[in-house]
Formats: structure tokens, sequence, C-alpha cells
């Protein structure tokens, strides 16, 4: 079973990526939420276009074009009113900035980076996301001095490197997709005891980490291919939820632990701009982090 996206598929614009979420987010907004009326003869769930615009102050027929994903120019301050109109979050904001500001590379550009290299090859028109020998024993060396369970992933959340307790508490595995083990595999989501919440936490993360690489057609491929054996995750997408870290503590039913409890960071890496440190430290009170250290580990509170 593939773990990692090829790019068979040719990427959406940005302006159809753009669209389509300002669409579903109207769609997802109630009039009550913004101060307008609501007639019992009202037949549109969410706000209509022509409220979307009285509110952010544009045109009907331009935030028209705008759903349905025309090149057509929007400015900083008209993508803030937008935002207000439809009361989106610090983080769908960033989403939106990101989506707008994103430039699809040159012909030569894109060919340089499809380039194959050591760790991942990236497909057409891709990124790489790989790392050399030298730099994976860094970053190996990196999670191995880390006492609770930590790993570093892809865009993907394809592992890179991981220390041997993300292993022993979660089967986490290098080379395997976290993301697509978790729609794909019951077993591994099983012992997750809050698993709505971390699903809508990962496919979030994920919409947001497709935003930072625009250009990369895998984010889709990978997409389209979760939505197809996953209803959850298909559910999840169409919503274009939106989230650049966890806003859920992980509770993980271990077999042979039991319960344990962790609050999830995910850290940038500075040498390395696609990478992600995802580290879980253990809840105060809950036991955890004597249940690590019956494992013979030092766990960091």
């Amino acid at each position: 079973m593939p773990t990692h996206p090829s790019a068979s598929h040719q990427v959406r614009s940005n302006h159809a990526r753009l669209g389509e979420f300002f669409r579903t987010r109207r769609e997802q907004t109630r009039p009550e939420d913004v101060g307008l009326p609501v007639s019992p003869r009202r037949r549109t769930p969410g706000l209509r276009r022509e409220e979307v615009a009285v509110l952010a102050n544009v045109g009907v027929s331009w935030y028209t074009w705008l759903e349905q994903g025309r090149a057509i120019g929007a400015s900083a301050e008209i993508l803030d009113a937008i935002a207000n109109a439809l009361q989106l979050s610090p983080e769908d904001r960033t989403y939106v900035r990101r989506l707008a500001s994103g430039r699809r590379p040159s012909p030569a550009a894109g060919n340089r980076q499809a380039a194959h290299s050591g760790f991942h090859e990236a497909g057409q028109g891709g990124q790489r996301f790989d790392v050399d020998n030298t730099q994976l024993a860094l970053l190996q060396q990196l999670v191995d001095a880390m006492a609770n369970p930590s790993y570093i992933a892809d865009p993907f959340w394809t592992v890179v490197a991981m220390n041997a307790a993300a292993a022993d508490t979660f089967d986490t595995r290098v080379g395997e997709s976290c993301l697509h083990r978790f729609f794909t595999d019951p077993e591994l989501a099983r012992p997750h005891v809050h698993k709505e919440m971390m699903a809508r936490s990962m496919v979030a993360q994920f919409r947001a980490q497709s935003a930072k690489f625009p250009d990369d057609p895998r984010f889709d491929t990978m997409a389209r291919s979760l939505c197809e054996v996953s209803k959850a995750f298909n559910e999840l997408w169409q919503r274009q939820v939106v989230s650049d870290s966890y806003h859920v503590d992980v509770v993980y039913d271990h077999p042979t632990l039991g319960r344990l409890s962790f609050a999830p960071m995910v850290l940038g890496v500075p040498q390395f701009p696609a990478l992600r440190l995802f580290t879980y430290l253990p809840k105060s009170g809950t036991g955890t982090q004597a249940s690590l250290l019956g494992l013979g580990r030092k766990a960091v509170v």
C-alpha cells in the first residue's frame, strides 16, 4: 500500500482553491452569526453570495468570479474584508493569504524540482522534500536526544526520522505516512480516545501544509485518494478545516501501558523548512510519565 503520493494529476490553480474555500465557508456561515435576519422562507442554510459581497463591500459579480476560481486580482485589504464577513479564524486567514500569494514556478524550475534524489522523489511539478544521508543522521540524532515520543515528518506526514519512544508508543514507522495510516488502518486509529477530534486536527494540518506548497500536485493526489477510501477524511476535507497544529490533547489507550495522555507540540526545523518535528509531552497528573518510565525511558514533563 503506497504511503507517499505520486503526482499523476495536474495541480489545481490557486484561484480554484481559494474560490472553493470561500464558497464552503460561506455555506457554513449562518445569517444570525453575522447579524443578518433569518426569514422562515429562506432556502439557503448559509450566506448568499450577495450577502457576503455587501458585508465585505465588494461587487456581487466580482465576488461570484472569485468563488468560481477566475484569475482575478484580490488585494490583501479585500481578502481581509471577505475574511471578516465570513468570520474566519487567524489560521483560516493564514491559509487564504498563502493561497493568494502562491505563484506557480516556471517549467524549467519545475523540471529542476522533479530531479531524482536519494530519499523521496518528487513527482512531476512537485517539490523535493528529501534529505541526504548526512542530514538524515543529524535529524535522527535530534529525535534520539528527545526522551518523549518524537518524530520528524514531511508535509505529507511521511516519517523521515523517529525515536524508539514513538515506535513503541504509537507504532510510528519511518517511510510511512501517519495521515494515510490513520484513515486507512482501523487498528492504528482505534487506540485514540478522541478519534474524531484527532481526525479533524490531522486533516486541518494537512490542508494548511498544502497551501505552503500550492503548486505541488501530490497534495491533491493524496487528498483524492484518501477521499475515495475514507468517508471520514472526505467529510473533513470537504469542510475545508484548516490548522497549523493540534488543538486537542492526544489521549491513547496503549495495549500494555494503558491510557496515556500527551500535549502534542509541532515545531519547525529551521534547516529544513518543509519538515516538522512532532513531540508528545506527557500530561502531568495522568500517570503517563510514570508509564513511560516503566519502559525504561526518562520522560520530560
